[in-house]
């Protein structure tokens, strides 16, 4: 161990030793010369290390703050890490190079403008103004492509283009590797995003990732100007380092080509590939800077002795090298084991987590914002939701918007609610946006179209959407799409016809809920039967993957003699709408899992009108925001979410195999940054973890037992406490 050190920075006197703990100190102090890679475990004071690291290169090593330069990955992150070096040094935050990496490239930039092919004075183009002008790109030089069901729209193509440039992938191997669905020519894809850096450059702006690139570009490409700035950084510090992508991580070779570079990062906590990352760059840390170190720091300030045990247990199988191999050790004490509930389906799931976080804090153990309920995808938290706001336990959704909120649910709903009423113009509006030179305006043309047609035919609104007469005011672009629309919405209108004659017959009135005509088993049917050993002959398992329930709900030909709101979900959310969701959503199989929930949601109506009443009073609970206007509030988010938070109390839901790890990661053969996730989730956890999962769910439209995540199967069962069936 190095002897005590105390040295004058600025007004404040620092006892490096006496400040930090050996690991800490360790890293903090290494050669100010050579390259140092610090694996810092979850909860074990990164930014501490990183301000201190700061403190020491000052006041030991002689640099001065403009020799300094500080990257991360969020303005808050940036922020927090210059405040913290200005109270623990006394320098100003404007005296350092520090910021994300987008800032820092800005800077690159505005400096050397004209060796970067651009004039000071460039624009900056948000997320919005790339789409847009991509768009015009698009229609300047291919007029009909979004006329094309299979093209992708303007902002899946920015996300592709995206995605490429910062993995440095052509484009073709880009759209292999993360766009595979897309039936559109790459060729294509090739000369929209030459033509759009064209325009980019007529109208001397850059998008985000052209700071990325051009600065690249820019050292790469003029050795003197590498040379200037790699001799006046003379450190350069890298907080998370595991989730540089491919760009970022070149663009730091050449910067730190001196090799006097300090990396902290943590391999376990890796979790963003989907959005470029590569835990490469972390392990093959030494083969590119070989006279690197590495440090460990494993002492955990955060969580209690029982649940880093727990967490230590996740970890425990994977294969890592032994350099990178950390085991968290507690810094404080603690009493209870992590807890398993097992429920019968997520319904229940839910309510019983509603049942301990009122016990929790009725006994004054916690309030609600200590509690956080996390979740590996934004569809499992749907019951949540309804069983939060149902109790009026106040909550707020951290990782976007509530269930019924979202845009492709309601649209889903919006298709339903024309069938129900084909007065309703505003929900024909929303589902009909997506065909293709479809605006306001011809909208309202095919509407007035339509209810000219079922007047002078004497037919239905809905039968008269599939006319002839009403498609001749459809552009030609849209009316094969059309067609598939029309022709949908016509089979829902059958289903709840059929839906209201059932319940006429059976006197069900408006207690449809209740109503006892024939239907599919319910959840509830089906795990009784699992449980009593009875097969179901009504619901097989599935071989579809779960993300694509929507796809497994292919409309039949024809509308069954009893219909229930599951088959109008199902079919509504199926055929032409998943096709134009693959062309306008990165995330279209996630969305499709929303369906599973809403397909569920609907299993527990017969009756059609008692459904739409409830689904939309929850759409226009979730809008008004009722749950949020108190700041003591329960905080839902998904995991990715959570990383670099902390809470009290956290429940894990829906940690059950084929949800957490998905279904699509274990058919692939990669669970390994899944387990990283259920590691970093678990490391949330303050003083209490609570872990649940559903025997039975929904997967493509059928109920399936499930069985505990197998990150759970690792774990010795004497490190938790299980509770329920």
């Amino acid at each position: 161990m190095p002897p005590a050190v105390c040295f004058t920075v600025g007004r404040l006197d620092i006892d490096f030793e006496k400040q930090l703990n050996p690991d800490q100190l360790a890293a903090v102090t290494s050669p100010c010369d050579r390259p140092a890679l610090v694996l810092a475990g979850a909860g074990s004071g990164k930014t501490r290390t990183l301000t201190y690291r700061v403190a020491w290169l000052i006041s030991e090593c002689g640099l001065s703050p403009r020799e300094i330069m500080l990257l991360t990955f969020t303005n808050k992150a940036a922020n927090q890490m210059l405040e913290r070096i200005y109270q623990l040094t006394g320098r100003a935050p404007s005296e350092f190079w520090g910021g994300t990496f987008h800032s820092i490239g800005n800077r690159f930039l505005r400096i050397e403008a004209q060796a970067a092919g651009l004039s000071p004075n460039f624009t900056i183009l948000d997320s919005e103004d790339s789409e847009r002008l991509l768009k015009e790109a698009v229609t300047d030089i291919f007029p009909n492509y979004f006329a094309d069901k299979d093209n992708p729209k303007a902002k899946l193509l920015r996300e592709i283009i995206s995605y490429a440039r910062n993995t440095r992938l052509e484009i073709r191997d880009a759209m292999a590797e993360r766009f595979a669905w897309l039936e559109s020519p790459y060729s294509d894809i090739e000369e929209i995003a030459e033509y759009y850096a064209d325009k980019k450059r007529a109208a001397n702006a850059c998008d985000f990732d052209d700071l990325l690139e051009l600065w690249y570009n820019l050292l790469r490409d003029n050795p003197e100007i590498l040379q200037k700035y790699s001799s006046r950084f003379k450190n350069i510090l890298v907080d998370e380092y595991q989730d540089t992508n491919k760009l970022q991580s070149d663009i730091l070779d050449l910067l730190a080509s001196h090799g006097r570079i300090s990396a902290v990062g943590d391999d376990a906590q890796c979790i963003y590939s989907w959005r470029g990352a590569e835990i490469e760059n972390i392990l093959d840390f030494r083969e590119r800077y070989p006279a690197a170190h590495i440090y460990k720091i494993e002492r955990n300030y955060r969580s209690t002795p029982q649940i880093l045990k727990f967490a230590n247990s996740i970890l425990a199988e994977m294969d890592s090298d032994e350099a990178y191999r950390k085991t968290l050790v507690p810094a404080r004490e603690g009493y209870e084991k992590p807890y398993i509930i097992r429920a019968m389906d997520s319904v229940s799931q839910a309510k019983r987590v509603c049942d301990a976080i009122s016990e929790l804090v009725a006994a004054e153990r916690c309030s609600y914002s200590d509690i956080a309920v996390l979740y590996r995808s934004h569809f499992q938290a749907m019951d949540m939701q309804l069983q939060l706001q149902q109790r009026t336990i106040p909550f707020a959704m951290t990782s976007g918007l509530k269930f019924f909120e979202q845009a492709h649910v309601k649209d889903v709903i919006a298709q339903i609610k024309f069938a129900a009423n084909p007065k309703d113009s505003v929900s024909f509006g929303r589902f009909m946006k997506f065909l293709p030179k479809v605006g306001e305006k011809t909208v309202k043309k095919i509407f007035f179209r339509m209810e000219e047609v079922a007047k002078k035919r004497k037919i239905g609104e809905v039968e008269a959407l599939a006319h002839p007469d009403t498609i001749s005011k459809v552009p030609t672009s849209a009316r094969k799409m059309f067609e598939e629309v029309a022709a949908d919405i016509l089979k829902i209108s059958k289903m709840l016809d059929n839906m209201r004659k059932n319940a006429d017959a059976s006197g069900a009135g408006q207690g449809g809920a209740q109503a006892e005509q024939p239907q599919r088993a319910t959840q509830a049917d089906f795990f009784e039967q699992m449980l009593g050993g009875q097969p179901n002959s009504q619901e097989k398992k599935s071989e579809l993957p779960a993300a694509s329930a929507a796809e497994a709900a292919a409309a039949e030909p024809e509308v069954a003699a009893v219909s229930t709101p599951q088959d109008a979900i199902k079919l509504a959310c199926s055929g032409w709408y998943v096709s134009a969701m693959k062309t306008v959503y990165e995330d279209w199989e996630d969305r499709c899992q929303d369906f599973d929930s809403l397909y569920e949601y609907a299993s527990r109506f017969s009756d059609f009108e008692d459904f739409l009443a409830n689904v939309t009073l929850e759409i226009s609970e979730a809008e008004t925001g009722n749950n949020g206007e108190s700041a003591d509030r329960v905080r839902l988010m998904t995991v990715h979410q959570a990383k670099g938070l902390e809470f009290p109390v956290v429940f894990l839901i829906s940690a059950a195999d084929g949800l957490f790890p998905t279904k699509r990661s274990i058919d692939e053969g990669d669970v390994e940054e899944e387990r990283r996730l259920f590691y970093v989730a678990a490391t949330r956890a303050m003083d209490y973890l609570v872990i649940s999962y559903p025997r039975v769910s929904v997967i493509a439209g059928n109920y399936e037992m499930r069985e505990p995540s197998r990150f759970l199967a690792g774990v010795d069962p004497s490190l938790y406490v299980v509770e329920g069936l």
